[in-house]
């Protein structure tokens, strides 16, 4: 004997699947493990013939060879039918939608996947097999396909279901009796009940998951709860519906959930319950249904995933005006920082919001004067901050809205955009194996381990320090920038730039009591902290600034952390890591700074960029060549527009000698220098200058002396980069010279540096060359009245590789020769100090230089020789 059955409580997919099973084995008998449910009960009853089934009573189980299970998979949903599991004289075939259970059955055959109903499994199958379909299967199977899938609307629907429905429709289905006893219309007991646990429900978001929970209780028994509490979900637009329902001695325990929020049969499966992970229901006997449902609320804390919330994506603080504000200073603020609408707010609450297009229409009319409040909208649909992204986006489709203002109870804390969202729901678009591996959110992911891998243990320990400080004052605390770059590129870092929500004036100065001196620039915000052992931090308030015309200072407002990441140059240095306790570690890139990292591209944040602060042309150039990048197409074709309009041409000087000298002091400059001639940067910088290959050749010489032997050349005092700005002059006339100098405003020392470099190559040519040997000594008293700097110059300058080698003969060890006696020994030995002390150190000096005396002994004996002590 050959038995099919499903799981106790049937629906219209195990009647359905049962029915179609019997087509696969003709031979079988059906049978149910229990009680159906009443809509079920009430099919079976108008057609009684059509599909016998019996009774577990009237089976025989000693006879039963074949067990085929359809619409589950656990032992403990098949009732009496379980004793025949593990018999070996029992075939047991399973045919199933749901996921893994804690009982699974073990079968021969297992035929299992993830579809809306298990009638689409078995329905392909006899599609497959060309098993003919009657036009009154056909339309049960739709049913039970259409009851399980929610009318082809719940999120574990599949193409295939929309396909079976398909085939089903062609081989007879009439689908018009469906509603009829899927949807059936309530009656006034269900009405009541449907009404009674809308009236007692309450909202919570829990862990961004809007959930909805109700209770009510029954003196006579209802059936259909599971659509009551599908329809509760509805109703308050929930990820999450609860319900706790008694009715006569019994509570029942339904749950329904959205795809990948919660696992409701998971969740109930403590209690004994079973079901789908969107669907699941439990039976319990005197139980007070509050009491579980308050007991089940906490469990959701723990048990629900922490999802985004609006919070985690909002933009915070908001530029907002105040209903008084007239239309003229509305419209120049949103002009000046690019916003197409503000919320319009007054003691923290929002009254309205204004778009530009209402500004601009006031405007037209001659309403400049006029104030906000006139013109703004009212009743302004808002989202709460613990709300999740996915209600967010809800609202804003709904409404068809470009933007959100998020309240925490009904205060105005942040605002969110399309944008925003568009970004934050990226990794539910990818497909499940792809958002496994994706980060949350396409701008952060967790860096925490890379903080302590890279950072050296004591900037670790102050960040840190930094971060909890921030934390216990109400802020947030950010490492941004540069540091952020070369901790993702493994490359080292000593800078410490940290960025603070707050104001961090207030910050710098509740550290006055700690072992460091605080300095603080109160116009900006700003300060630097430098602590006991020299680690210096510089801290800025998280700011926008706003340029009022071309190369203009900034003018700057405190912002979110979002706007002081969008005013800075690239997007690879507009990234930002969380050094709060909380968020430690988590990596803020609203731009594609780290994409950008990847591709080695470098590329501005936006196209005016360059227009507002032309330094970002050098800085750029100076970056791609320092990091072996190459600049973005777009960036580089904004890059010489700016070239092209002369906004480099007209930077102070103090602001233009601060980009070279940083250029020119880096460990490799002759790249960046050699790409600024490529992109005519000298030409627009100094016109008429003339770069040739002897300067070209003598920045790749500077470049390699100062990487490769620079550890034995004296102290340039940090003006080694004016040989650099000499070489660039070299083969210019004197007028441009002059004109290079003056364009930079160099102070007299550094000038006297530059004329000596450019005017005395020649002179030193002469004096140094020639195949005649030339006495260290001599070389050296050449270089008395020499700066350094202008020496290293010439020895890169210089064609004649005798005078080059001489040069540098000086640089790496005749400056720093000294002879072994001291001023101190002579005086002890009995010479007095004054002018006759100094020759005899100065000659002592030179006879070391040229290696005539070569030990203390030596040079002792030679001073007692040559000047001897009177009297003595």
């Amino acid at each position: 004997m050959k038995i099919i059955t499903s799981h106790m409580g049937n629906d219209f997919d195990s009647i359905a699947s049962m029915v179609a099973a019997s087509k696969l084995y003709p031979d079988a008998v059906l049978s149910l493990s229990g009680s159906t449910s009443r809509t079920v009960r009430d099919f079976l009853r108008k057609f009684p013939q059509r599909w016998p089934i019996v009774t577990p009573r009237k089976v025989r189980k000693d006879e039963v060879t074949q067990l085929i299970v359809v619409d589950t998979r656990s032992r403990s949903r098949i009732g009496p039918f379980a004793t025949l599991l593990g018999r070996h004289d029992v075939s047991v075939h399973v045919y199933d939608h749901h996921p893994p259970s804690s009982d699974d059955i073990d079968g021969e055959l297992m035929v299992i996947d993830p579809v809306g109903a298990t009638t689409t499994l078995l329905v392909e199958i006899l599609l497959q097999r060309h098993i003919h379909v009657t036009p009154h299967e056909a339309t049960l199977f739709a049913m039970g396909i259409y009851e399980d899938t929610g009318g082809l609307t719940f999120g574990g629907t599949t193409v295939r279901d929309f396909t079976a429905i398909s085939n089903l429709k062609e081989l007879g289905a009439d689908l018009t009796i469906i509603p009829a006893h899927i949807e059936m219309s309530f009656s006034a007991s269900e009405r009541r009940i449907l009404d009674l646990l809308i009236e007692n429900a309450w909202v919570r978001y829990i862990n961004g998951a809007r959930v909805v929970l109700s209770y009510t209780a029954s003196s006579v028994y209802v059936d259909g709860l599971s659509l009551f509490v599908h329809r509760l979900r509805d109703y308050f637009t929930a990820d999450i519906a609860l319900a706790a329902v008694r009715m006569e001695k019994r509570t029942y325990v339904v749950a329904r959930s959205h795809e990948n929020i919660l696992d409701v049969s998971k969740f109930l499966a403590h209690l004994g319950g079973g079901g789908h992970p969107q669907a699941s229901s439990v039976t319990l006997h005197n139980v007070r249904p509050l009491s579980i449902l308050e007991t089940l609320e906490k469990k959701l804390e723990e048990s629900i995933q922490p999802r985004l919330k609006v919070e985690d994506i909002m933009t915070s603080p908001v530029m907002a005006v105040e209903p008084d504000s007239s239309v003229n200073d509305a419209y120049r603020t949103m002009i000046r920082y690019g916003h197409s609408a503000l919320p319009v707010v007054f003691a923290g609450r929002v009254r309205g919001i204004i778009t530009r297009k209402d500004l601009d229409k006031a405007q037209l009319h001659g309403f400049g004067l006029a104030l906000v409040k006139e013109f703004m909208t009212e009743s302004v649909i808002s989202v709460a901050k613990e709300a999740s992204i996915s209600e967010a986006h809800r609202i804003l489709v709904f409404h068809n809205i470009g933007r959100l203002p998020v309240l925490d109870g009904k205060e105005l804390v942040g605002i969110i955009t399309r944008t925003d969202l568009v970004r934050a729901l990226y990794p539910e678009s990818l497909p499940p194996e792809e958002r496994k591996i994706a980060p949350e959110l396409p701008w952060s992911d967790n860096l925490e381990l890379l903080l302590q891998k890279k950072l050296k243990p004591r900037q670790l320990e102050v960040l840190t320090y930094l971060g909890e400080r921030a934390e216990a004052l109400g802020m947030k605390a950010y490492i941004v920038g540069g540091i952020v770059r070369d901790l993702m590129l493994g490359r080292e870092s000593l800078d410490l730039d940290v960025v603070v929500e707050g104001n961090a004036v207030d910050f710098l100065k509740s550290l006055k009591q700690e072992d460091c001196h605080i300095s603080v620039h109160e116009r900006y915000k700003t300060g630097t902290l430098v602590f006991g052992d020299g680690v210096k931090v510089d801290v800025a308030t998280a700011r926008r600034e706003f340029y009022e015309y071309p190369l203009a200072q900034p003018k700057v407002s405190s912002d979110s952390l979002k706007h002081d990441l969008y005013r800075r140059d690239f997007t690879i240095n507009a990234m930002a890591i969380s050094i709060t306790p909380s968020t430690w570690g988590t990596l803020v890139d609203y731009f594609g700074g780290r994409r950008d990292l990847k591709k080695k591209t470098l590329k501005v944040l936006h196209n005016l960029s360059f227009v507002e602060d032309s330094t970002r042309v050098i800085r750029g150039i100076r970056l791609e060549q320092r990091l072996n990048f190459h600049i973005e197409d777009n960036t580089l074709r904004l890059l010489t527009s700016c070239l092209r309009g002369g906004l480099l041409s007209r930077l102070s000087g103090y602001r233009l000698r601060s980009e070279l000298e940083l250029t020119m002091q880096e460990k490799n400059p002759y790249p960046a220098l050699k790409r600024m001639s490529e992109l005519s940067v000298w030409d627009i910088l100094f016109p008429g200058i003339r770069i040739g290959k002897t300067t070209m050749r003598t920045i790749r010489r500077l470049s390699a002396f100062l990487a490769r032997i620079s550890r034995d050349f004296p102290d340039f005092k940090g003006d080694e980069w004016l040989a650099f700005l000499a070489a660039l002059a070299m083969e210019s006339d004197e007028t441009i010279q002059s004109s290079v100098l003056d364009r930079l405003s160099l102070a007299p020392r550094e000038r006297e540096i530059m004329v000596q470099s450019l005017d005395g190559l020649g002179a030193a040519e002469q004096d140094l060359g020639g195949r005649i040997p030339k006495k260290n000594s001599e070389i050296y008293h050449y270089f008395y009245e020499v700066s350094p700097v202008t020496a290293l110059f010439w020895s890169a300058a210089t064609e004649r590789w005798r005078v080059r080698r001489r040069i540098l003969s000086f640089l790496t060890k005749l400056h720093k020769t000294k002879s072994y006696l001291t001023g101190r020994d002579l005086i002890q030995m009995g010479y007095r100090g004054g002018p006759q002390l100094g020759q005899i150190l100065s000659q002592l000096r030179d006879r070391c230089l040229d290696e005539e005396l070569t030990s203390q002994e030596e040079e002792l004996a030679w001073v007692q020789r040559n000047f001897p002590i009177k009297g003595v």
